[in-house]
């Protein structure tokens, strides 16, 4: 019988070990759409702002493929905590399949029906055509970014982390390179504008899904997972990935809407403040990473846990990953609060300073919304199994989001510091309901 008490927390050294690397390859990966919108800036108003709707809009779609990978790495976490190593590399390449096939789908559907959509939320037709040219190209990347995120699955979800940095800075430093060629138009090539932004970001994850590859083949014991046997599709294994991951799935899905709604709202407040915002924007991502890391790092260390019979070691550990959060945005913090305005130049031209003045006062504020962030928690829901109940506390903390939102936005429309303000109910809200759910015990009996 397995002794629960020869099993040790997690230390802090260990807690690092994973996140640093998940750190790196977020902040990598995000570099993408910040280097992007920093060269956007420099093409001019109307391409930053249609960016903000077209890379919203793409990590919608995006983000619903990105819940059934987490629903995955919560099973690889499990058996990996249960010793059952031999059945990870199913739940891998059956993920892997579920998620091509859903990129096909999702493609098909944007081609038809994504600019009648953005149509229909938008009131400037320029915008919609600025962004459906980036749109029609980017689409396509979800083959290759969806099969980073398995690969990425796979490796938190066995505690080896050490590469995905790594893979992450592969895929930032050629979208670096792709993205000034492209959009600028160098080495004779033509200025291909926000197009040039599309199609360096398709060069950029291909790079970085073969470097997966590579070190799936050069590092992992494929003997000891089963890996890369590509058997036939089984139904089975997907189905019970679905059945964790699809309240994942619909979790992300209403979110990234929720936050494709924030910017539609704040188009109609004026393509100024739309273009300040996606400055706001590109850098809440950045400095919101080191927290999806810790995030990620509470589901592998919460989930291994439960699978190892370890009830005992939940609360610890989320409250010694909820410290590192809070210590790594208060450092974060720093840079903002000492320059605000430096921060937004480096997306601005002459023409287009007046962009700082409008935004650079939002930055303050989510930089707070970080640090009082409740990802570590929420994560943690989800981690026990109970992905339902997660998407309820997401649900309800959504509504009071867009309430916040519509508010701000219709008596504040020319203080867009107050409308970015809805990022700390967001968090406020967010962090009471997850704490309600662990103050039970009904999440100790969910079996997986």
């Amino acid at each position: 019988m397995q002794q629960t008490t020869t099993i040790e927390l997690p230390s802090n050294r260990k807690i690092w070990q994973i996140s640093y690397p998940l750190m790196i390859g977020l902040l990598a990966e995000n570099l993408v759409g910040v280097v992007s919108t920093m060269f956007l800036g420099h093409v001019g108003d109307l391409e930053l702002a249609a960016s903000a709707i077209a890379n919203a809009y793409y990590v919608m779609l995006f983000v619903v493929g990105m819940g059934f990978a987490n629903g995955a790495q919560i099973l690889i976490s499990r058996r990996n905590g249960e010793r059952k190593y031999r059945q990870i590399g199913g739940i891998f390449e059956n993920s892997l399949y579920f998620i091509w096939f859903f990129s096909a789908l999702i493609i098909v559907v944007s081609t038809l029906f994504s600019r009648h959509i953005l149509g229909f939320m938008l009131d400037s037709d320029e915008i919609v055509d600025t962004a459906m040219h980036y749109l029609d190209i980017r689409v396509f990347t979800l083959f290759f970014s969806l099969g980073c995120v398995v690969m990425r699955s796979f490796f938190v979800g066995i505690e080896f982390t050490k590469y995905i940095g790594m893979a992450a800075l592969v895929v930032a430093g050629s979208n670096c390179v792709f993205d000034y060629i492209l959009i600028f138009g160098k080495f004779g090539l033509p200025a291909m504008g926000i197009k040039g932004a599309a199609w360096a970001a398709m060069g950029a994850e291909i790079a970085g899904f073969s470097y997966f590859v590579w070190i799936v083949l050069r590092k992992v014991n494929l003997r000891k997972y089963q890996m890369f046997r590509f058997k036939r599709p089984n139904l089975y294994i997907m189905v019970q990935t679905m059945n964790v991951a699809v309240f994942t799935m619909l979790q992300n899905l209403l979110s990234l809407c929720t936050w494709l709604l924030f910017f539609v709202i704040i188009e109609k407040t004026g393509k100024e403040n739309l273009a300040a915002s996606n400055i706001v924007r590109s850098f809440y991502i950045l400095a919101v990473c080191p927290l999806w890391a810790y995030g990620s790092t509470v589901s592998t260390l919460v989930s291994n846990a439960l699978g190892q019979n370890c009830r005992q070691h939940v609360f610890p550990v989320i409250r010694k990953v909820a410290k590192f959060s809070i210590v790594t945005s208060c450092i974060a913090y720093i840079p903002v609060l000492l320059s605000a305005q430096g921060i937004m130049s480096l997306y601005t031209k002459p023409d287009t300073q007046y962009l700082i003045e409008i935004g650079f006062r939002a930055l303050y504020v989510v930089g707070f919304a970080n640090i009082i962030s409740a990802f570590s928690w929420t994560s943690a829901i989800s981690a026990t199994g109970n992905t339902m109940v997660a998407l309820f506390v997401e649900s309800i903390t959504l509504v009071a989001y867009l309430i916040a939102i519509y508010l701000l936005a219709t008596y504040f429309p020319h203080n867009l510091e107050l409308i970015w303000g809805s990022e700390i109910v967001y968090q406020i809200v967010l962090g009471l309901l997850s704490i309600w759910y662990f103050s039970g015990t009904h999440w100790q009996k969910k079996k997986i």
